[in-house]
């Protein structure tokens, strides 16, 4: 069994008890940190430029040692070497005398399209998931409150941040919100007392609601319980091997919860395309089966461009996210947006921008125009970045790029009812003091 980080610990903690390391080892736990090297004082500085900074360690006292939970920091760029892929909620015990213990083995993380140096794979995914708009659990055996217990990607049990502060009580005292909801959740569904002869597996899971966490933005709350449902992800045996989620799909049923299985996503050959303009949901996961090891399957994550627009548009009736996406022109997203706000308030809104569109294309071979337009988006305050680039754009013949920046900075603040009324008034200006000249 290899969890990448829990190995690297192992060999510095070795270190920080007096042993004496080899080269092998030296070079092994810097490959892992992303910085091969022979030297120790070089693998020692990697090491602290990494553990507790761009991946956080957060620990507490259990009175039989430390429980420390490792999780990538949100606030650090996105890289990806052996440590980085294991920092995504991994849990391990540092006991008194000095030994230590992987307790939770998680779901690795995946690789996001668009980071630096990540790049599709030739072939076809052997899977194709959907992520869903939930909050993600991890259950392990606990050996030290022996039981099952939840932890976040982010924080164990007894954790919670508080404005931005870490908050932490007694071990074993749940205080965490989405672990509170997993809990009453596997209480509800009687799950503990289906994992009988599971100890030493991890289970990834996630809460799904009624409605999503990008529409709740904060923990489940606690009194809608009969709402939410456990979908497994993933699960790991005590050896390390990672069940896919086809593989999963026997232990769900053993443990009585939904399997993502369930909810494969046909394979496309625009599947990269169809996971930009995916409205359902906030990203697809690609699993490449053939590819790494059986501990650490490759996976890679394209995020939808219009996802979070579209709960916008629809949930809150933002008017900016409505826009963006009207000025998409993409049909199936307008013909979901019908479906949700109604043909009324679509028509009247692709109306003013087509009126918008034809206003704007009477500057094309003006620069007078264009200088009129300029003045009098400046007067409505656009700033001076954003007229230069409408102004750059009507100069280069891309109206339609010229009325995205316009249409965007004209809605921001207004509702989506209200768009129709604020175009049409910014059309009117416009053509009255184009017209004069």
């Amino acid at each position: 069994m290899v969890n990448f980080l829990f190995r690297v610990i192992e060999i510095f903690e070795s270190w920080a008890n007096g042993k004496d390391l080899s080269e092998i080892e030296i070079f092994e736990a810097s490959s892992l940190l992303g910085g091969p090297t022979r030297k120790l004082e070089v693998f020692l500085s990697r090491y602290r430029s990494v553990i507790g900074d761009i991946i956080e360690e957060r620990c507490s006292d259990t009175g039989q040692g430390r429980m420390c939970i490792y999780s990538w920091s949100r606030r650090a760029f996105k890289r990806y070497f052996p440590v980085a892929i294991d920092s995504g909620g991994t849990i391990i015990w540092f006991r008194t005398d000095g030994s230590l213990s992987l307790v939770a083995y998680p779901l690795h993380r995946a690789l996001d399209l668009g980071v630096r140096g990540v790049e599709i794979p030739g072939e076809p995914p052997s899977i194709v998931t959907p992520r869903i708009d939930g909050w993600q659990v991890n259950l392990y055996w606990d050996p030290v409150l022996s039981k099952w217990m939840f932890a976040t990607r982010y924080v164990l049990h007894n954790m919670v941040f508080v404005r931005g502060e870490l908050k932490i009580e007694d071990y074993g005292l749940t205080i965490n919100p989405v672990v509170l909801v997993a809990e009453s959740i596997a209480s509800k569904i009687n799950l503990y007392s289906r994992l009988e002869g599971l100890s030493g597996w991890t289970f990834t899971l996630m809460i799904e609601g009624s409605e999503g966490a990008s529409v709740i933005k904060g923990p489940p709350p606690l009194d809608n319980i009969e709402s939410y449902r456990l979908v497994l992800i993933a699960a790991r045996k005590p050896d390390g091997e990672l069940l896919d989620p086809i593989s999963s799909t026997n232990i769900a049923k053993i443990i009585g919860v939904d399997c993502i299985a369930d909810r494969i996503i046909q394979l496309r050959a625009d599947i990269i395309d169809y996971a930009k303009f995916n409205i359902s949901h906030p990203s697809l996961f690609l699993w490449y089966l053939g590819r790494g090891d059986k501990e650490h399957p490759e996976i890679f994550e394209v995020k939808s461009d219009v996802y979070n627009d579209y709960i916008n548009a629809t949930k809150s009736l933002d008017g900016k996210s409505y826009i963006l996406l009207l000025t998409l022109s993409h049909q199936e997203i307008i013909s979901k947006l019908r479906e949700r706000l109604g043909d009324k308030i679509i028509d009247e809104t692709l109306s003013v921008v087509s009126d918008l569109r034809e206003v704007l294309s009477l500057t094309l071979e003006d620069k007078e125009k264009r200088d009129i337009l300029r003045r009098i988006l400046r007067m409505k305050r656009f700033k001076e970045d954003a007229l230069t680039s409408i102004s750059k754009a009507l100069e280069e013949g891309k109206v339609d790029r010229a009325l995205r920046i316009i249409a965007l900075t004209v809605s921001e603040g207004w509702r989506v009812d209200d768009i129709p009324l604020v175009f049409e008034n910014l059309v009117r200006d416009i053509k009255d003091y184009i017209m004069r000249t």
